[in-house]
């Protein structure tokens, strides 16, 4: 008796854990990350050399 139990719990996992994979769904998480790093980004005024010539741009920094 305690290994038809067994064996039937075991074929219900084997079962369930196949099927769960083809059965999902595609989840889209939509986080405020984007709004929170608009506050640490800033505009750097950067010079440095290229080619023999000095280059001045302006880059954006974020932390």
């Amino acid at each position: 008796m305690k290994k038809i139990l067994l064996a039937s719990v075991m074929a219900l996992a084997a079962v369930s854990a196949a099927i769960a994979p083809s059965q999902a769904e595609t989840v889209v998480v939509k986080t405020d990350n984007h709004m929170h790093m608009k506050k640490h980004c800033r505009t750097r005024v950067v010079t440095h050399w290229r080619h023999h010539r000095k280059v001045t741009e302006t880059v954006k920094v974020c932390n």
